[in-house]
């Protein structure tokens, strides 16, 4: 284990993407080897001092952030196993928890296989990804991280370590799981708050019979530390084609992802060859495109939306698939003028830059600013998407605070960022955003679909699930933390500890 003190040395493990100001810690202890983290957390169990497991940093929500306490940094562990082929469909990996997922991607993807989940921060950590069961733009077709990860090796606050294999440990009717450590069973009983059936990364995963890795996943550092993690892999596609459509209002934007979204969905049941199935579906409203026209000024003039779509090619029959796009898009009367395509991978990856672009842009002007923006992660039920971004809009035009709203729209999960100058901006947002979040509720969405609640989104967390489930939150994490030391703060204010 490697100790680090000097303030001077150790500051960059106290920012990250969120903004926040303020991070602290006493010490960064950087582990060498595996070995290292029982040994270590045991003691600082022992001393009862706090814990922050810090990743690549890349999260907006501060969840890497120590406010006391000390840092434990997994960046040397980033080993990326061999490739253990299964049958022709499936393989799995084992990678250590401080591997990036560029670099994950990269290994198995020369060797023609795909680790699906496609977040937009590819330096990030994929024990990060793990600790908030990240997506990104490809989500729609490939799911979350979750859908991918078939076993951890996991060390708890108490230094006992886990190896939890998928479909091996479940809850119970009562929500109680009994599972095996090096140091015995352990037997824990889930929270009982009721969480939407959507797309969501807020709370401790709790549904009826739920996999004990599936309740780890998302725990955003608050009950173990990851350590290794077996990942499935799937064949990787022959080619991707995708293009970028400009809508001269929103509606007629959701209205093609509508038509969009059936076909593929046709195409999935009736496990259709020749037909449209797209991989991934996003959204960019005016202000998104306004923000990088400098970048690219052919961005058309007069329109209110964009859509970029993508679709993954497995036979040598992209000519057709992208016919019947181009059909598609000119039968809903679309100007074809206002489209972009690309035919082919590399293209295709152009596009991806440009959608990265904008979250990347946004996060320079808060880096600058110095202070939060207030960043939707929120998701709705199916057909409640337009609803949603119209009540935004009007909460907008009450605030004169720059705005823009991106995100993964197959999936009815949006992005909106409020970039405030000043602090009394921020508490204006935050009051704003507060609204926004009571009417997703209303709606029987999530106030974070991937990015987690940090310490940034308890209040938004409350009007979901209460006090009381802030409470049980707290019960279930002293079940597995009985010290109370790992990632303080995350998720649920740390007064329900006390």
């Amino acid at each position: 284990m490697i100790i680090k003190e000097d303030k001077n040395i150790i500051q960059n493990y106290f920012e990250d993407n969120s903004g926040v100001r303020g991070s602290n810690a006493d010490f960064v202890a950087i582990a060498e080897k595996e070995e290292d983290i029982p040994i270590f957390l045991k003691e600082m169990s022992d001393k009862k001092i706090p814990v922050t497991i810090a990743g690549a940093l890349t999260a907006n929500t501060a969840s890497g952030l120590s406010f006391g306490g000390v840092v434990l940094s997994l960046e040397k562990l980033n080993k990326i196993g061999e490739i253990k082929k299964i049958d022709e469909t499936n393989a799995l990996i084992t990678v250590q928890a401080g591997a990036r997922v560029n670099d994950i991607k990269s290994k198995v993807g020369s060797i023609g296989w795909l680790y699906p989940p496609d977040p937009t921060e590819k330096n990030a950590f994929i024990g990060g990804n793990i600790a908030t069961n990240a997506s990104g733009g490809r989500g729609f077709k490939f799911g979350v991280t979750r859908d991918y990860v078939k076993a951890l090796k996991v060390v708890f606050a108490d230094g006992s370590i886990s190896f939890i294999e998928r479909g091996k440990y479940f809850a119970d009717k009562d929500g109680k799981i009994i599972f095996d450590t090096d140091k015995g069973k352990k037997e824990i009983v889930l929270p009982k708050y009721i969480l939407p059936k959507i797309k969501n990364a807020v709370g401790y995963y709790n549904y009826t019979g739920a996999d004990f890795i599936d309740v780890l996943i998302g725990s955003e550092g608050t009950l173990c530390a990851f350590i290794e993690i077996v990942l499935k892999l799937i064949p990787h596609f022959k080619e991707v084609f995708g293009g970028i459509i400009f809508f001269e209002t929103r509606n007629k934007a959701y209205e093609f992802v509508r038509k969009i979204k059936d076909i593929s969905q046709k195409t999935k049941d009736e496990k259709l060859y020749n037909s449209i199935s797209a991989m991934s579906l996003e959204y960019f409203d005016k202000n998104a495109l306004l923000l990088i026209r400098d970048n690219y000024p052919m961005i058309p003039i007069n329109i209110e939306a964009g859509i970029m779509f993508e679709q993954d090619v497995y036979e040598d029959n992209a000519d057709v698939l992208i016919q019947k796009w181009a059909r598609e898009i000119e039968s809903g009367g679309i100007d074809m003028e206002r489209v972009w395509f690309a035919s082919n991978l590399s293209e295709m990856e152009k596009f991806r830059v440009f959608r990265h672009t904008i979250p990347e842009k946004v996060n320079e002007i808060v880096k600058k600013n110095k202070v939060p923006k207030v960043g939707t992660d929120f998701a709705v039920p199916e057909g409640k998407l337009s609803e949603i971004i119209d009540f935004c809009d009007k909460e907008f035009k009450n605030i004169s605070v720059f705005n823009l709203t991106f995100g993964h729209i197959g999936e009815n999960h949006i992005h909106a960022n409020i970039v405030p100058v000043n602090e009394a901006q921020y508490q204006e947002c935050r009051a704003m955003y507060i609204r926004i979040v009571q009417k997703v509720v209303e709606l029987g969405g999530t106030v974070s679909a991937e990015h987690g609640i940090g310490k940034l989104r308890h209040v938004f967390l409350e009007e979901m699930i209460g006090e009381e489930g802030f409470e049980e939150l707290a019960k279930f994490k002293k079940s597995l933390d009985e010290y109370k030391i790992l990632g303080i703060d995350n998720i649920f204010p740390k007064k329900y500890l006390i």
